[in-house]
């Protein structure tokens, strides 16, 4: 038997970041919220990577340009402002916060830029600014790659990745002389809209939200300008789909190896943006698992009886737990790891107050 609790926080399209209390015990789990706290719009959330009491947020705003927000995480798991900062562009859907923890990068969607942010020595306050990024870029779905629309900040060694949504690349920055500078680009299939990625062992996966598909691709060096070959080019999608429905594919992030799972996998988002409810799947939107050995291929597909699902985030003490919810409908999911991580089992459920609108997880 689990009892002992877990806190996880949720950021949202609302004016909260919520704290939810997970607790795993066998037969019956339980998610509940704890609290809400003041954040607009803190669509996507993450710790400091040096101090878990840290949390930082992007504020992505329809309307108004988006800052970058540093909360302290109180011993009940509320959060309250610290600080806060532009971030020089408009709709900042994700950060990263870098550089050994010094340093947070975000990515700016409609403006096509991301600009980085210098912490202080207390890791809270952010202190300068660092240089602006500006991409160039475009694609064939005009609707929505008629400029570069970078989605994503992802390091990886001494270098940044960034995918383009817009533009149909993953932009390399690396610093020179202190600022950051583009340094070439892994170009991506035409019109497939990457929007996020793992680069991981010399290997890119990125998942492609128009495209619904997921790639593998070498990571060539920084001076090789040749198009990278696909490895593998595998469809998100469920086998079966209502008829006339839209798909978006939005989240992936990997299972490192560890003791208890020793095989890594990828997990990914389906996201069904239908408009009309007759062309939703009443078993909701899926989590599609991929394995990364021998080869890049999808195992299965998880129902999660959510709506227009979003965020998918891995917790826990051994990284069994997987968190999900509907941006649009369904609540909240914790999922248990089964079969090493090839598989997921639902623990609880949340559909209460507070569950409406969450677009990302942390688990603290």
């Amino acid at each position: 038997m689990w009892n002992n609790p877990i806190t996880l926080l949720g950021g949202t399209y609302t004016a909260f970041i919520n704290t939810y209390s997970f607790v795993p015990n066998r037969p019956l789990s339980t998610l509940s919220l704890v609290g809400q706290s003041p954040g607009q719009s803190s669509t996507w959330i993450s710790l400091h990577p040096k101090n878990c009491s840290l949390l930082f947020s992007t504020v992505e705003l329809a309307t108004e340009p988006g800052s970058i927000t540093s909360f302290i995480i109180d011993s009940g798991g509320l959060v309250r402002q610290i600080d806060q900062t532009p971030s020089f562009g408009n709709s900042p859907p994700h950060l990263a916060i870098v550089n050994d923890g010094k340093e947070v990068i975000a990515p700016n969607y409609s403006s096509g830029n991301v600009t980085s942010h210098i912490l202080g020595e207390d890791q809270a306050y952010f202190v300068s600014t660092g240089n602006l990024v500006t991409f160039n870029g475009s694609g064939p779905n005009r609707a929505c790659q008629a400029s570069s629309h970078p989605h994503e900040a992802v390091q990886y060694g001494n270098k940044v990745f960034i995918p383009d949504l817009g533009a149909n690349k993953v932009w390399r920055l690396q610093k020179d002389d202190g600022k950051w500078t583009v340094k070439g680009f892994i170009q991506q299939p035409l019109g497939s809209g990457p929007r996020h990625i793992v680069p991981l062992k010399g290997k890119l996966y990125t998942i492609h939200e128009m495209g619904n598909t997921m790639t593998e691709q070498v990571i060539p060096p920084l001076d090789d300008t040749e198009p990278q070959e696909l490895l593998a080019n595998i469809s998100t999608l469920p086998p079966t789909v209502p008829p006339g429905s839209l798909y978006n594919a939005a989240e992936l992030f990997v299972s490192l190896p560890s003791i208890h799972y020793p095989t890594p996998y990828l997990y990914a988002s389906n996201r069904n943006v239908s408009p009309l409810p007759t062309q939703t799947d009443l078993l909701g939107d899926t989590i599609a698992i991929f394995t990364l050995e021998p080869k890049l291929h999808l195992i299965r597909h998880v129902h999660t009886g959510l709506q227009q699902l979003r965020s998918v985030s891995l917790g826990g003490e051994h990284g069994q737990y997987v968190t999900t919810a509907g941006l649009a409908g369904g609540g909240i999911v914790v999922f248990e790891c089964v079969d090493g991580g090839a598989d997921l089992k639902v623990l609880a459920r949340y559909d209460g107050v507070g569950s409406e609108k969450v677009s990302s997880f942390v688990w603290t």
